[in-house]
């Protein structure tokens, strides 16, 4: 019984990479964007973080993934919302 989970599980996983890659190739200027937006936001982040922390201001915005895809995704919206929330719950 479990070896007919593992079997529909490898083929959704292999459907699902086949679909991403077929995506990849057809929208390679998103990615590269994606990506491009990732590298400049956690350059950013970290930028701000120690000019921040210069001034004594802790803000907890910390260079990880999920801040990562939160900035690849929504650019300077998403980083400004970053900042935004830490500030909120550095402030209350």
């Amino acid at each position: 019984m479990e070896t007919k989970w593992y079997f529909l599980a490898a083929i959704l996983a292999v459907c699902v990479f086949l679909l991403i890659i077929g995506f990849l190739k057809s929208r390679y200027d998103l990615v590269v964007n994606f990506i491009l937006r990732i590298c400049l936001g956690l350059l950013g982040i970290y930028l701000l973080n120690t000019i921040l922390a210069s001034s004594h201001i802790t803000l907890g915005v910390g260079v990880n993934s999920l801040n990562a895809l939160v900035v690849g995704l929504l650019g300077m919206p998403g980083f400004l919302l970053l900042y935004g929330t830490a500030a909120y719950f550095y402030f209350t």
